[in-house]
């Protein structure tokens, strides 16, 4: 019965719309260009970048220093002379050079939170852009589907002002032979106006629609976007198995919401562990060689002695572990911990919040759903009584047996019907989309999903 469902509607729909022959544009085409075009979506990108970057340098932060320095000092009256290291008083040129390193042999655990902190941030950035090219996703299909409905009901429009048409037409040559009278042609005419001005605005409402999916993707307003308009079911079972707990936790699973939600509360957790790390004692290892070139240092002949002699002569080496003890920091390491044991209780409010908006969701998704599709089949039922009423009004029409006006009322009545069956339909693969969102984390078509 499902696939009965479906396919009829994708019948009638390919039946409704125009085959231009142009390329058309597939949905995961739209999609696609979309991300590649959208604004929102390089601005996220940047900021994952910017994250792996902190990422990497919280690696980088477990690596040893190394720094080299060098100075010139031109003395003149009263200085001490770094070859006796007493006081003299006379102008001389002082060069030293120095090369040291040092790494943190233990620091609480800091370093190492610090890397699982960005680690998980880093993570949490990546799902940021996973969720804003989704809500990208999301508005193009919106869009979308309003132009495959704006599309159909202005296909639908166009058969009713052409029907009307070859309903005047007939009712002139009627009128002429006197077979009908002139107050029907009058209604005809009337109603031509009506059908008229509906096509009018069908195309005109055609065109907003194809503004904005332009809109929300970014696309060039004057070049032609024409869609694919035959839009397939995603799920060759039925659905109807599906319970909200599976689903919840399937979207638990693909969505990036709770992902997010979950990788800032462990990044929250590491940072706690890391203001509790500062109340730690401090354990370092330091390295070094320096020396010194001066122009007082001379030699038996009273010539001062080479530069190379001197930097060999007067080089010197060091290796030493250094212990610092936290005393007292005007409060400011317990005011960060508070801050960030609070940081980390708003991460896990945010992170039940995220949970009870997903399951929400996911339980007006398939309410919604269910509700499209049973208004789906009520509409295909009333268009089939409709069309029946149709054809017998036709034929009661040229045996004089109703009125023109009843005739109408019958013709309105099917296209009413047919609209409702192009709504609802799209609103049944709109809302099987979004599910199928949720138990693969991907509006692209992809693989089809099997229930």
């Amino acid at each position: 019965m499902r696939q009965h469902i479906i396919t009829g509607f994708i019948f009638l729909l390919t039946l409704a719309l125009d085959v231009t022959g142009q390329p058309v544009w597939t949905l995961d085409r739209c999609i696609g260009y979309a991300w590649e075009n959208n604004l929102s979506v390089h601005h996220q990108e940047l900021g994952v970048r910017i994250q792996k970057t902190d990422y990497l340098q919280a690696n980088n932060n477990l690596l040893p220093s190394l720094a080299a320095q060098s100075s010139v000092d031109q003395y003149y009256g009263r200085s001490i002379d770094p070859s006796s290291n007493t006081y003299i008083d006379v102008q001389f040129m002082n060069n030293t050079y120095a090369i040291y390193t040092s790494v943190d042999l233990f620091s609480g655990f800091m370093k190492l939170n610090s890397i699982a902190m960005e680690r998980y941030n880093y993570r949490a950035e990546q799902n940021k852009l996973q969720q804003v090219k989704n809500e990208v996703a999301f508005s193009v299909i919106n869009g979308y589907f309003d132009v495959l409905l704006k599309e159909g009901l202005s296909s639908i429009a166009r058969e009713n002002f052409q029907l009307s048409r070859e309903q005047l037409n007939y009712t002139s040559k009627l009128v002429e032979v006197g077979r009908k009278a002139g107050t029907d042609l009058l209604e005809i005419e009337a109603n031509l106006a009506t059908d008229s001005f509906l096509l009018v605005q069908a195309h005109h409402l055609l065109e907003q629609a194809s503004l904005e999916l332009k809109y929300e993707m970014n696309f060039p307003l004057e070049v032609n976007l024409e869609i694919d308009t035959v839009i397939f079911s995603l799920f060759t079972g039925e659905m109807d198995t599906l319970t909200m707990n599976e689903l919840f936790n399937l979207a638990s699973e693909t969505l990036p919401d709770m992902k997010i939600a979950e990788n800032q509360l462990i990044a929250a957790k590491k940072e706690v562990n890391i203001n509790q790390g500062a109340f730690s004692p401090k354990v370092g290892f330091y390295a070094g060689w320096n020396s010194v070139y001066a122009t007082t240092l001379k030699d038996d002949s009273n010539e001062i002695i080479p530069f190379p002699d001197q930097i060999a002569n007067n080089g010197s080496e060091y290796l030493g572990v250094g212990i610092e003890i936290p005393i007292f920091s005007k409060l400011s390491k317990y005011t960060a911990l508070s801050k960030s044991r609070l940081k980390y209780q708003q991460a896990k409010v945010q992170y039940d919040d995220e949970a009870n908006k997903l399951r929400m969701g996911v339980e007006k998704s398939l309410t919604d759903w269910r509700s499209a599709r049973a208004e789906y089949e009520s509409a295909q039922k009333q268009l089939i009584q409709s069309d029946k009423a149709y054809q017998a009004a036709v034929k009661k029409l040229d045996k004089g047996l109703i009125s023109i006006i009843e005739f109408y009322i019958q013709k309105n009545k099917v296209f009413r019907a047919k609209t409702e069956v192009l709504r609802t339909g799209l609103q049944v693969l709109l809302k099987e989309r979004y599910i199928r969102f949720l138990i693969t984390g991907s509006f692209l078509d992809g693989d089809v999903v099997k229930s």
